[in-house]
């Protein structure tokens, strides 16, 4: 464990690639001797343990030939489902790399306040719109309060239109005779 710390800190303070992959390569040559060195261990102990099977005594030969047997099983299970501990060296990164990953986090930020800024715009529009018809709505309404009170008041028209007043039939004079025929069209 000491020794890949070490290669960690060796690999953390490399300066070049061409040191960092020499460095990876030492570690794992260390890394590799440690593992012959742990399986010629074992099997110095599994001669030992046969040599106490064919043994004699019952009761040794029973226990070895028990150390055996767990010792097949949990080597099996253990070793067999670890990974291995050899340093994997890693991918320089380049520019672009580096690019996308910066993209990744500006672009949805971005897009998400230019969403909101749009959504303002809108409603800033449609606040605007609902004011003007508010005020074209009061002046309609007054203008009717002015005809129904008998003051002259324009009922359609802008700045650039011409006015309209409206006028009380009963005030006009009808202007014909008597021998005049109104014609009223017929279906």
């Amino acid at each position: 464990m000491i020794i890949a710390g070490l290669s960690f800190l060796l690999v953390g303070c490399a300066s070049t690639s061409s040191e960092y992959y020499s460095s990876v390569q030492r570690a794992n040559e260390q890394r590799a001797k440690v593992e012959i060195a742990r399986a010629e261990a074992e099997l110095e102990r599994v001669k030992a343990l046969r040599s106490f099977a064919y043994s004699d005594d019952g009761s040794s030969s029973t226990a070895a030939v028990m150390a055996l047997a767990l010792t097949g099983s949990d080597s099996s299970s253990s070793r067999g489902s670890k990974q291995s501990d050899m340093v994997a060296p890693r991918q320089p990164e380049s520019k672009s790399d580096t690019a996308l990953r910066w993209a990744s986090v500006l672009v949805p930020s971005l897009t998400h306040l230019y969403g909101i800024n749009r959504n303002a715009a809108v409603n800033m529009q449609r606040i605007e719109a609902d004011r003007q018809l508010s005020i074209h709505d009061n002046e309609t309404m007054l203008g009717f309060g002015r005809l129904t009170a008998g003051q002259e008041a324009p009922i359609v028209g802008d700045s650039d239109d011409v006015l309209l007043y409206p006028r009380n039939p009963a005030d006009e004079v009808i202007v014909g005779t008597e021998d005049d025929q109104l014609i009223f069209p017929t279906e």
